[in-house]
């Protein structure tokens, strides 16, 4: 993601005049990007050390309220958060940011946790290799459907639940609906 948001600022060419480079041309130091000319509306705001993000990134809204922070870990690891406008946590989950033959990759990893604005968890989605492997649902902090996929993120089970017992499984091949059962 920061590196969509960092292409776009340096498209339009609202980079801060301390944003620089090593000498193997790589990003190095204090990087902010604002949506304006006059660098008053910041986009981003982060540290590179060797051309990777170091500590906390922040990204903003055009209307300058926080709209997602990612915490980098020495080992590739990254904490992201996603904002309401209100201030309180929307989603939180880990990226994977991986660097090889291939160039560099960030992609989403394991559960990422999706609240309402009073702190109530919505969903819980599962990521394996930055594909969905397992949504959970939840209404007022109740289990309601988990849905399990398959690599290419196609649905595979479902599952609904009423008062945390299971109802009904339904499984699916190709996108299809392949059989189905209710519980008592």
């Amino acid at each position: 993601m920061f590196l969509v948001l960092l292409s776009i600022g340096l498209l339009l060419g609202s980079c801060a005049a301390s944003n620089r480079y090593d000498r193997n041309s790589m990003t190095k130091g204090r990087w902010r990007i604002y949506y304006d000319s006059n660098n008053k509306q910041p986009l981003t705001a982060g540290k590179y050390r060797h051309g990777r993000p170091v500590g906390t990134f922040r990204y903003y809204a055009p209307t300058g309220t926080l709209d997602h922070s990612e915490h980098y870990g020495e080992d590739g690891l990254c904490e992201v958060t996603y904002w309401h406008p209100s201030g309180k946590v929307a989603r939180r989950g880990t990226a994977q940011w991986v660097t090889g033959a291939k160039g560099a990759r960030f992609y989403w990893y394991g559960p990422w946790t999706s609240f309402d604005e009073d702190g109530q968890i919505t969903s819980i989605q599962t990521y394996t290799d930055g594909t969905v492997s397992r949504t959970e649902t939840y209404e007022l902090g109740k289990l309601t459907h988990v849905e399990i996929h398959n690599n290419t993120g196609k649905v595979t089970r479902a599952e609904t639940y009423k008062d945390g017992n299971l109802l009904r499984v339904e499984t699916f091949e190709n996108g299809r609906r392949t059989g189905a059962s209710l519980s008592l």
